[in-house]
């Protein structure tokens, strides 16, 4: 995460509040149980963030269901093909209006006086 720049390690001061962080290990196997790959996620433990001081709103545009079912029947109807994507790294480029501090992740060999922002 460093390398994408993900956050900035910071020194911790006493005005900030640190949110902890947990990692979530997964590994992806093929029809044969034999591993393809292995996938680590680092959450950050927002439960113990307090609305309108953490953060002021929580908000991901999401489209209507029936909407979706009308864009497929009409592409059906036309014989269009339609496809899906989804973009898994969005959160890593939207901007945020409040300064989130968290915990240095368990297993990071960074000072423990210092905070990732």
């Amino acid at each position: 995460m460093k390398d994408l720049n993900v956050w900035e390690v910071v020194p911790i001061t006493t005005n900030i509040k640190l949110i902890g962080t947990t990692w979530v290990f997964k590994m992806k196997c093929n029809d044969h149980n034999e591993i393809l790959e292995y996938k680590a996620q680092l959450c950050a433990q927002g439960f113990s963030q307090t609305p309108g001081i953490d953060f002021s709103k929580t908000f991901a545009p999401t489209g209507r269901l029936n909407s979706l079912q009308t864009l497929i029947s009409f592409s059906a109807s036309k014989d269009l093909k339609f496809e899906q994507l989804d973009i898994k790294s969005a959160f890593l480029n939207a901007p945020l209006e409040e300064e989130v501090f968290l915990t240095v992740p368990h297993g990071l060999d960074l000072d423990k006086k210092k905070a990732c922002l």
